[in-house]
């Protein structure tokens, strides 16, 4: 797993986590229609930097058990600077 992910994969990721944590398994239609902007470059790379499940029909099905840990932890730090 690639830990080193962009701002803007940083974004996405914490929809991608809303939209989970709420029953919702997000299309990438679904999460660029909701972010303003075509969601399908950083879906991909988070996918490929071993952060997301997307299944044929391009649906994020899950976080990667290493994202779980690593969102739970960006998380922490995030609380941390308000």
């Amino acid at each position: 797993m690639d830990f080193r992910i962009t701002e803007g994969e940083q974004s996405l990721l914490f929809v991608i986590v809303a939209h989970l944590d709420s029953g919702s398994a997000p299309t990438v239609d679904e999460l660029s229609a909701g972010v303003g902007h075509d969601a399908r470059p950083e879906a991909l790379a988070l996918r490929r930097k071993g952060w997301i499940l997307i299944d044929g029909s391009e649906t994020v099905i899950a976080l990667s058990p290493m994202a779980v840990q690593a969102v739970r932890n960006l998380r922490y730090g995030q609380r941390g600077q308000a």
